[in-house]
């Protein structure tokens, strides 16, 4: 009966160490984007390797780490962005087109550069703080296949990016760049990974906001259903210091992300400008661009996928601002609770409803559609300038 027990014991232990290992399998599979700690450590990595900070996250300690040999590293990484800057300005002086994509990536390499060497270091407490909030209160809850898809849309589409950068871009480049094709080429690589890597970035620290801010909802739409009366307002108080700790992040996020932006998107401005006359050019007066068919496609595949991309960033924006909208209906069903959620729902209505930079406009797919819309009329403007010379 002893040997019976203690085999019924040991069995029904190693069900339980079964079971348990089961949901932290569950658990791994459900983390992704930055909760993920390896992902996030392999963002940092990357950004730091194009030059944008001289830290990365450390998964064996869970916190982030400094390092002298990046430092070493960035500062290397810059001065070649600089000498970039000056070779490609000096070498394509009498080149409109490539004069002004320089102008644009160098303003968004040297935000990147004071960024990188900030002494608040801003990225890094935005960063650091999105983190703890996820490990200490939502680490391995679901993002819900809505936040999930655009995780992996913007992955490939960075994937694809890089695909169309470093193989066939140069190609595409050699009838602009008739001198010092290799040089010029690697500097273009160089500013541009800084470029993408801003953007990767971006998005994620974006990304991760709207994942808490989801979940804060979820949690609070869950107490007000669920919970018993006399727990509410305790819970309800929790999820509001979470919102007012989110809140905080936000603004640090809008301000230390302004000035980069603006020029990213200028960049992306230009690229529409610059494809969208090509492809015009190809319809209107196809004997007056020297470019193959296997170019030509590339043209319009680049065209659309910048288009898309631009449309990717500000979708997330968009949902930021319907996230909290639905904070603000959730907080108003709940304000006859306490008088402290009726001060914080009027607080959260005097906050910034979406993404606003400097001050000035807001992040969101109505800024997507302006910026569109002025790229094409650009491109109008540029070719009816261009009209007599193009069809002699």
């Amino acid at each position: 009966m002893n040997g019976q027990t203690i085999n019924t014991g040991l069995i029904g232990l190693n069900q339980r160490h079964i079971k348990e290992a089961v949901k932290q399998m569950q658990l791994a599979v459900i983390e992704m984007g930055v909760t993920n700690l390896q992902l996030c450590s392999l963002l940092t990595k990357f950004t730091a390797l194009n030059g944008l900070n001289t830290y990365y996250f450390d998964p064996k300690t869970n916190g982030f780490r400094s390092s002298w040999k990046l430092q070493i590293y960035c500062v290397i990484h810059h001065g070649l962005c600089v000498l970039a800057l000056a070779h490609m300005s000096y070498s394509t002086a009498s080149n409109v087109r490539v004069g002004v994509t320089v102008l644009t990536i160098g303003g968004t390499t040297a935000c990147c550069v004071k960024s990188c060497w900030d002494k608040a270091q801003g990225i890094r407490k935005l960063a650091r703080g999105l983190v703890k909030m996820e490990q200490k209160y939502f680490s391995g809850r679901d993002s819900r296949p809505l936040l999930k898809y655009r995780y992996y849309m913007k992955i490939t589409f960075v994937l694809i990016t890089l695909l169309r950068i470093h193989l066939f871009h140069p190609i595409y480049m050699r009838r602009l760049l008739l001198s010092q094709f290799y040089v010029n080429v690697g500097a273009y690589w160089l500013l541009y990974n800084m470029l993408l890597a801003a953007v990767l970035g971006f998005y994620f620290l974006l990304w991760e906001m709207c994942r808490i801010q989801k979940l804060i909802n979820d949690l609070m739409a869950h107490i007000l259903a669920r919970s018993r009366r006399r727990n509410r307002l305790t819970k309800m108080l929790h999820c509001l210091r979470l919102y007012s700790k989110l809140l905080l992040l936000c603004d640090q996020f809008n301000n230390q992300l302004g000035h980069v932006s603006v020029w990213v998107l200028a960049c992306k401005s230009w690229f529409q400008i610059t494809y969208g006359y090509e492809i015009y050019q190809m319809v209107a007066a196809p004997k007056s661009i020297d470019l193959s068919m296997a170019m030509r496609l590339f043209v319009i595949f680049s065209y659309i996928l910048d288009a898309i991309n631009l449309f990717v960033g500000t979708d997330i924006s968009e949902l930021f601002s319907t996230f909290r909208a639905d904070s603000a209906r959730i907080l108003r069903e709940a304000n006859c609770l306490d008088r402290l959620l009726s001060i914080f729902t009027l607080k959260l209505a005097l906050h910034p409803k979406g993404v606003v930079f400097l001050n000035v406009f807001t992040f969101d797919r109505k800024l997507t559609l302006t910026l569109l819309a002025k790229s094409t009329l650009y491109t109008i403007c540029w070719l009816q300038n261009d009209y007599n010379k193009l069809k002699a």
